[in-house]
């Protein structure tokens, strides 16, 4: 372990610990402490990381968080993902890039430092499939990784959420080489909420509004029925620079309408975009039968619209469209061009439980989900159909498809030598996955009756006829897992799971836990494990046509053609781009658990996770290497390329901390504290160069340049603290939520001396709720603050392109300043 970690371990835990005993001397009276348990932290039951009843997350044998609904509202985000970041130290949520079609895209989740494909995400501990399109954007925790959206999935309908941080691949299949997010949906059989949420930045855009609601019924024989649903519009936000180029002069435009000056399109947007039409449905049902059997299902449904602008284009610019004659007379003042984009998600769980603990539990189910991202170009144009181009035309559609099935059975067997019943869960599963792409409009990517290489060429974009497929997979598994308490105190669990790929063959993975308590307040634990996660299919199929402007040698930026290649396809191959594999992992865990008095605890933990063949998407590669290699072949006319590889094994090693004490202040009612510290170092090992298809060898710096390089080892901050408060007196309460981000570093891919550091920044929350009952029973009130003191992240020296960025994409948050946002919400 390298000197600064060890170094890192003893600070960390002696701030821990110093935190702690400030917590503990202000607890005057620990007798008098209220014995109202903590749904949040210390009393949840936990089904997330053990296959044994556990109703404490502290006696799991592995680190786990309990988030509850009401701390998500009380981040006062409006979808799950942004509300886990805000909560939990552990949880990182890239910024959404801004411009048009990357700021649509929304990104997963990602846990100790990884990539969002490297978590595996359940709901009621059944598997969620992920988005049909991954991110391209380049920022830290994002870049080629296919997530899961949880945008789509309402809070309204959220119980807790359990955040397991821990390698898991052994007990719940691939994705889990971080850990896993398991969504807990509400089960209730009457009672209900209703919910509306309005707010926008203090600096005039960004204004947001949405109603979620819930509502439970009863179903025979103690059933249940839960139904949850939000809905919502979010206008564009944007805090950018005035275009720095000069847009008008009397060669390139003589009949312009606009001085240089009061043009209306040098402030142009590149931001989030707009949101609309936004619906998320869900419902959660349970029927048992009889005593020991029942039948359950639960499902959910999305829907979201965005538009989004991307680079405004002037009439002088010199893009390959702009030279077409029929350019200017379509847009005599330029353009803007817009992404829209729809996604539509809908998933359906169906099962069967039957017997008890002690006879035998059988749990048999099937999952369905599909997830569908269409795009249409607004403001469009292809100059090789002169004035007939549509302005407006598809460029596509990415659909993914997962059906999941499967059978678990548990049971407690007692065994003579061993101090507790011996756990055993067995299952097998069954797996099919398909990607497809659909073609856009061919106007989008044909040659017109007056395509002109000099004058009227063709701009390709989207999805060609080219680019249309369908692949699939099947995956066969089964599973064992064995847990008991070896002795009074020390706890132990083996898991094994096997399983076949049909297009990268079969791998087995295990798992090893131990937990010993030395004493009622003081526990460690520790787990050894190993993973292995096959490539996304979007990452194995995906390809399409775009147009990337990119900045020349000469300075300049330009429009060229950009592809995204299929790997191990014939371009690709050219350049380097071999097939990818599967990536392999080990992750190691060591921590403790200490209670020293009631409603007091804290963890740490440490952790390693050694990757091999990390699955990357590359640079976006132009210059004489492209060139070189596509001279004389059907790709020519490409100019910049990006294709999947496996050039480096990486090394993840980092430190959590948690301390939660709860506080009777008497007269002053209750305060609830909860402090996280998560801290994780990402390095590249190995970089392995690549062969092309003719023998040449391609240095693995040109494929992952500094700019990936940095995305894995510096663009993220180092470490991320959460400082949570809740203090509750008669119908009043007081909620806050701290974040400090450390310094960050982005290497700039061509220009060193663009590299830059930036300095740590905190974010403070504040929401402010009033029980109303006294007027109307069940009515509460709330109004708060994100980023309450107006914190920006530093600005970045690049301002590219066009000296319009203000703030890098890489910025955790707060490049649009303070939200205000008034909430009120009726139970009945």
């Amino acid at each position: 372990m390298h000197t600064y970690f060890s170094q890192f371990i003893l600070h960390s835990s002696l701030f821990a610990l110093s935190t702690l005993t400030a917590s503990i001397a202000m607890a005057n009276d620990q007798k008098n402490l209220s014995e109202k348990e903590d749904a949040i932290t210390l009393q949840s039951v936990v089904v997330t990381g053990s296959r044994r009843a556990i109703h404490s997350s502290l006696n799991a044998p592995a680190p786990v968080d309990i988030i509850s609904p009401q701390a998500l509202l009380s981040t006062g985000e409006a979808d799950l993902s942004r509300a886990l970041a805000k909560i939990s130290p552990s949880v990182s949520l890239p910024t959404s890039p801004a411009g048009g079609f990357g700021a649509a895209v929304a990104p997963g989740i990602a846990l100790r430092g990884l990539t969002s494909d490297q978590t595996l995400v359940l709901i009621n501990g059944k598997r969620r499939h992920t988005s049909a399109y991954f991110t391209r954007q380049s920022y830290a925790g994002g870049r080629g990784a296919a997530g899961v959206d949880l945008s789509l999935i309402p809070i309204s309908a959220v119980e807790r959420v359990e955040i397991l941080r821990d390698g898991a691949a052994a007990q719940f299949g691939s994705d889990a080489v971080a850990g896993v997010v398991n969504i807990i949906l509400r089960a209730k059989d009457s009672g209900g909420n209703v919910n509306y949420q309005g707010g926008g930045f203090t600096q005039g855009d960004g204004e947001q509004h949405k109603i979620s609601s819930w509502k439970g019924f009863a179903l025979p024989n103690d059933g249940s029925l839960t139904l949850a649903f939000d809905a919502g519009t979010r206008e564009s936000a944007n805090n950018t620079l005035p275009d720095n180029r000069v847009f008008y002069n009397s060669s390139s435009n003589p009949n312009h309408r606009y001085t240089e000056n009061d043009t209306p399109y040098r402030n142009w947007k590149f931001g989030t975009p707009e949101l609309k039409n936004q619906v998320n449905l869900s419902f959660n049902a349970d029927l048992p039968l009889k005593e020991t059997l029942a039948l359950y299902s639960f499902g959910t449904y999305g829907h979201r619209e965005t538009i989004g602008e991307n680079f405004y284009e002037p009439p002088s610019s010199t893009a390959a469209i702009n030279r077409s004659p029929y350019f200017k007379e379509i847009y005599p003042d330029g353009r803007i061009t817009e992404s829209l984009v729809n996604v539509d998600d809908f998933s359906i769980t169906v099962g069967a439980k039957n017997g008890t603990q002690k006879t035998g539990k059988l749990d048999v189910f099937a999952t369905y989900g599909n997830n569908k991202v269409s795009t249409e170009q607004g403001n469009g144009f292809n100059p090789s159909y002169g004035l007939t181009s549509p302005t407006e035309y598809d460029l596509g559609n990415n659909v993914f498809s997962q059906l999941n099935t499967g059978a678990d059975y548990s049971r407690d067997f007692t065994v003579s030598w061993l101090y507790s019943p011996l756990t055993v869960s067995t299952g097998a599963l069954y797996r099919w996955e398909q990607y497809k792409q659909q073609a856009g409009d061919r106007v989008a990517y044909t040659r017109g009756p007056y395509y002109d290489a000099a004058n009227a060429p063709e701009i390709y974009a989207g999805i060609t006829d080219q680019d249309v497929r369908s692949i699939s997979r099947d995956v066969y598994g089964a599973y064992l897992d064995l847990e008991a308490d070896l002795i009074q105190d020390l706890n132990a669990g083996v898991a094994l799971r096997s399983e076949h790929y049909s297009d990268f063959g079969s791998t087995t993975n295990g798992k090893l836990t131990l937990k010993y308590n030395f004493d009622p307040q003081f526990s460690i634990r520790g787990s050894a494990s190993t993973g292995y996660r096959a490539p996304s299919l979007a990452q194995l199929g995906y390809s399409t046509y775009s147009v990337q402007t990119v900045q020349g040698s000469d300075g300049i930026w330009r429009d060229v053609q950009q592809r995204t290649l299929v790997a191990g396809s014939e371009a690709a191959q050219l350049v380097g781009g071999n097939k990818i594999k599967p990536e392999k992992s080990t992750n190691f865990s060591l921590g403790f658990v200490w209670e020293p008095i009631a409603k007091t605890a804290v963890t740490l933990d440490v952790y390693q996770i050694d990757i091999k063949d990390r699955i990357l998407l590359s640079d976006n590669i132009s210059g004489s290497l492209i060139t070189n290699a596509f001279a004389g072949t059907p790709y020519a006319n490409i100019n910049n390329v990006a294709f999947f590889n496996n050039l480096l094994d990486t090394r993840t090693r980092g430190l959590e901390i948690t301390a939660k004490h709860d506080l009777d202040l008497n007269d002053y009612g209750n305060l609830r504290l909860n402090l996280g510290f998560a801290t994780n170092d990402n390095e590249i090992k190995k970089a392995r160069d690549a062969i092309t298809s003719k023998g040449d060898v391609i240095s693995s710096n040109a494929i992952a340049g500094r700019n990936t390089q940095s995305l894995i080892e510096s663009a993220a901050p180092k470490n991320k603290l959460t400082l949570g408060t809740n203090w509750e007196k008669n119908a009043w309460s007081v909620n806050t939520n701290l974040r400090r981000y450390d310094k960050w570093t982005i290497q700039n891919n061509t220009n060193p001396n663009l590299d830059q550091t930036f300095d740590p920044q905190w974010v403070v929350d504040l929401d402010i709720g009033y029980n109303a009952d006294q007027f109307v029973k069940g009515l509460k009130l709330n109004v708060g603050a994100v980023n309450l003191f107006n914190s920006h992240p530093d600005r970045t020296i690049s301002q590219d392109p066009y000296g319009v960025v203000k703030y890098s994409f890489n910025a955790p948050e707060g490049s649009f300043g303070t939200y205000l946002f008034g909430r009120i919400s009726y139970d009945f």
